[in-house]
């Protein structure tokens, strides 16, 4: 920045009144516009800075004085001033204004002013007039805005605003990195489908300058349009418009222009890299449905510095044909500027994508001399599925698109992606909408297998294997290498993977890579890690690869921000001192899964077999078809008709629980599990993944889905603490171990037995346990009455607590939690209970009542939900305090459960 607009920035940032520091704004102004035009305060009718005929700046020293500042302005007009455009300056603020973008309210204000008062007090008066709502129009209605909470931009912005003042008499209203997203949304009427007007800017963003235009349709093709830039010299591609919106549409365009400054990194391809934000913002439904994350352009430029620094790869481009067969926004294959990719191959599934990363490619200069190849042709309007044909086919038709460029595959590829990673949803007509629903290759589906066969990016990685075994059957020297952004689901492997990993790791062998966190890099919901990996070509029969990542997972967007074209030495200074001292974590490590520990269960024929999950759902027989009431819900339950798979039994005499705890009946297996009375058992939903910890739960009964039994004391030290180490680690566990399967703790620790103690206790407060009834010849005549006990009472002592875990428990800070839930059992009982049931209780409502006609009820030996919700039903503070402290004591459980897994069980290292 030159001396002018450091003063202007000191002037921004010091808290000082306006007239100890006035002197540090003049210059700019003085400077910038002929000194003779420039006239100040007393010349000025009292204005603090006079541009004759052009621009009057107010100078503040608070913040909050902006709003006055602008009536203030406004005002100079009734006293003979003449200006097109005001400047407000203070403590952090700067904002810009044109006199005919004033909003309507703001206008009436001023126009009814009583020209006579001074603009100062005129200024504070129509502040005072202003609702909250006027004064977010006003400043929504500037054109150039200073946001000080940037503190990324501090410098661009003032930059930024010397271009404004420098180009201060423009009609045109100003499209820049804040509004171009904004600007896309109004283009959206002139269109069918949102798609379309982002193709539409992105095709005139080249050409929508300050002398941009749009010519007359021709007789011939009415609908056809294109905007001329550059002074008439360049002409955008044309695209269709309805005749009807010709007109509001040239208006549109020719009072707008796209803001650029190449010093400050504004250029085209700025905008083109944000393309991502674009679609995610006005067409979300092709996003979610092709699972499609595209790429932060800082992190695609951070991929290939890693790939050139860390991997070593210096010239990827000589030795390799770099190929993106999954374009989307183009920001990888374009990212890196410093002759490292040189000519490259990019391809798309979605035509409008493919012709944006054409667009963006041959409006870039050193993408126009290093050289690439659009596959398919843009003028064919079709994209090309990387997922729907074999290897063999889909080779071809890149060979013949390059052979038609005058190329050949004379070089193995360097596949570089950030593949879909899954469909996220599964409603066909949606798929069918944003071109998601197609089939895979079948090739590719036999190569994959299992849940793996979910996953769009395995097979992505599936097809990429058996491209890679083509080429090198062609002769091709060298190996095919890959550089893909995934999750990690797939590195560890998690179980539907395992297959996959096998065959895959026969053929590629691990050079390394890195991971970061999704939600700071990509729009998405959640957090969990999004890795970069390298693989190189290298067939050995049973090999299996030691996966081990660098820790970026505290990476910020900002931190990447940067420089990228500065001098390659102090580039590579800045990004090491980035990830200095950052940690590796093998995710190849044997973690032995905590379900693996779950002991062979016995059958009633004195068989075992190996522990397996219980599911409520099941196959329909052939006896039942056309059957209405074929499952186990209550009759008055819509789920009859409205979930397709059945559940249980209409005539089980045991009961299981769907997630919102509506009874369901079933019939019970001939194992152990089922040969104790059901108060004698314990029932958990319980998920493999350390990211669905917060699916983990515990009944009275089998759950829907992945349920599991503790029937005696083992089982029950295995299955509590599993349910634990879910909910008590999920957010705070490290990023790395959320795709991972929980493990079970260093069985050697001798503090194993307190780590157990503390998930019982935490099981004992935490629980959906619950007493009720299922009535007689419900959903079908004669099938019986079942009374359904709590099974983690702790005063009844046929409870499975009572039998099995109650005297088990050392552990200090457990006891007192169970202490609590005891004083609280006895006090409910003693108080309100007196050992009988309560009925009309207020719980009718709860699915474990509502679908019956009898009354509904409390019983001393209630869940502890249900004692809660009455006490907060009848407002029973005695209650709730008692509740309050369980709250407590738990709390302190769960911190020491953390404390010692961490700490002493060292489970994250």
């Amino acid at each position: 920045m030159n001396k002018d607009l450091k003063n202007l920035r000191e002037y921004v940032e010091s808290e000082s009144t306006e007239r100890s520091k006035d002197h540090l704004i003049f210059p700019l102004f003085k400077n910038l516009f002929s000194s003779n035009k420039f006239k100040k305060e007393a010349d000025a009718n009292g204005a603090d800075i006079y541009i004759e005929g052009r621009l009057l700046v107010e100078l503040k020293t608070h913040e909050k004085d902006w709003l006055s500042a602008y009536y203030q302005s406004m005002h100079y007009k009734r006293r003979g001033l003449t200006y097109s455009t005001i400047c407000i300056i203070s403590h952090n603020f700067i904002g810009l204004w044109k006199l005919n973008q004033v909003p309507k309210g703001a206008l009436e204000l001023i126009n009814n002013s009583d020209s006579t008062v001074a603009p100062s007090e005129i200024g504070k008066r129509n502040a005072k007039k202003t609702t909250k709502g006027l004064a977010k129009e006003i400043l929504d209605s500037s054109y150039f805005l200073f946001d000080s909470k940037n503190s990324l931009y501090i410098d661009s912005q003032y930059l930024e605003f010397l271009d404004y003042l420098k180009n201060i008499d423009s009609e045109r209203i100003q499209i820049n990195p804040q509004n171009f997203l904004r600007t896309i949304g109004e283009l959206k009427p002139f269109f069918r489908n949102s798609i379309d007007a982002i193709h539409c800017f992105y095709t005139m963003l080249p050409y929508w300058d300050t002398t941009s235009q749009v010519p007359f349709s021709r007789d011939s093709s009415p609908s056809i349009i294109w905007i001329n830039g550059k002074n008439g010299t360049k002409a955008s591609e044309e695209f269709t418009i309805n005749p009807q919106h010709h007109q509001n549409f040239r208006k549109y365009v020719e009072s707008r222009y796209v803001f650029t400054n190449d010093q400050i990194g504004i250029n085209i391809d700025y905008y083109f890299s944000r393309f991502d934000e674009a679609l995610a913002a006005h067409d979300s439904e092709y996003v979610k449905q092709h699972g499609i994350f595209f790429t932060d352009i800082n992190l695609s430029k951070f991929a290939l510095w890693f790939i050139r620094e860390k991997f070593g790869e210096k010239k990827l481009s000589d030795k390799y044909i770099v190929f993106d067969p999954a374009g989307g926004s183009g920001n990888l294959i374009s990212s890196w500027r410093r002759n490292h990719l040189k000519f490259k191959v990019v391809s798309e599934l979605n035509p409008d994508l493919l012709k944006t990363i054409e667009l963006r490619l041959k409006n870039d200069p050193i993408q126009i001399k290093q050289g690439y190849t659009v596959i398919p042709k843009t003028t064919e309007n079709k994209g090309l599925n990387f997922l729907d044909k074999s290897a063999a086919e889909y080779y071809n038709i890149i060979k013949n698109y390059l052979s038609m460029d005058g190329k050949t595959i004379d070089k193995p590829f360097a596949f570089l992606l950030n593949p879909p990673y899954k469909n996220t949803r599964e409603e066909e007509k949606f798929r069918e909408k944003t071109s998601s629903n197609y089939l895979v290759n079948q090739q590719i589906i036999d190569l994959v297998k299992s849940d793996a066969s979910k996953e769009r990016f395995v097979h992505f990685l599936a097809q990429i294997l058996e491209i890679a075994k083509i080429q090198k059957n062609e002769g091709i020297v060298d190996n095919p290498i890959i550089f893909i952004f995934s999750p990690t689901s797939w590195l560890i492997p998690r179980v539907g993977f395992k297959y996959f990993r096998e065959v895959f790791d026969e053929y590629f062998k691990f050079e390394g890579g890195f991971f970061v966190t999704s939600s700071e890099f990509f729009e998405v919901d959640g957090k969990w890690p999004v890795s970069f990996t390298i693989w190189k070509y290298n067939y050995k029969k049973n090999n299996t690869n030691q996966v081990i990542l660098s820790d970026y997972s505290d990476l910020k967007k900002t931190d990447l921000n940067i420089n990228w074209d500065q001098d390659l030495k102090d580039l590579n200074k800045l990004i090491s001192k980035i990830i200095r001292n950052k940690k590796k974590i093998d995710f190849g490590k044997n973690r032995h899964e905590i379900r693996d520990e779950l002991p062979p269960i016995l059958l009633s024929n004195g068989k075992s077999e190996s522990y397996k999950m219980l599911n409520l759902y099941r196959s329909k027989t052939k006896d039942e078809e056309n059957i209405p009431i074929i499952s186990g819900w209550p009759l008055k339950d819509d789920r009859h008709s409205r979930i397709k798979a059945p559940h249980g039994y209409t005539d089980g005499d045991y009961i299981g629980f769907m997630d919102d705890l509506t009874p369901v009946r079933l019939r019970r297996s001939l194992d152990e599990r089922f040969s104790n009375p059901q108060i004698q058992t314990v029932w958990f939903r319980l998920d493999t993944a350390v990211k669905d910890g917060n699916k983990c739960k515990i009944f009275s009964g089998p759950t829907d889905n992945r349920s599991y039994c503790a029937y005696n004391l083992p089982t029950a030290k295995i299955l509590f603490l599993w349910y634990a180490l879910g909910k008590i680690t999920l957010n705070n566990s490290p990023l790395w171990a959320n795709q991972m399967e929980i493990w079970f703790p260093n069985r050697q620790n001798s503090k194993l037995g307190s780590l157990i103690d503390l998930s019982f206790s935490y099981g004992l407060s935490e629980n959906r346990c619950i007493v009720t009834k299922f009535e007689a010849n419900n959903p079908a005549q004669n099938s019986p009455e079942i009374f359904i006990e709590n099974p983690m009472c702790p005063i009844n002592p046929d409870s499975f607590w009572s039998l099995n875990i109650s005297d088990n428990i050392k552990d200090n800070t457990s006891l007192k939690l169970i202490s609590s839930i005891n004083e609280l059992y006895e006090y409910w009982n003693s108080k309100y209970c007196k050992g009988q049931f309560i009925f009309n209780c207020g719980l009718k409502d709860e699915p474990y009542f509502s679908f019956f006609e009898y009354q509904d009820f409390v019983s001393p030996h209630s869940g502890l939900i249900q004692i809660r919700k009455f006490a907060e039903l009848s407002n029973k503070k005695d209650l709730l305090d008692q509740f309050d402290i369980i709250k407590e004591n738990t709390k302190n459980v769960r911190e020491k459960f953390l404390t010692l897994l961490k700490e002493d069980f060292k489970y994250y290292d």
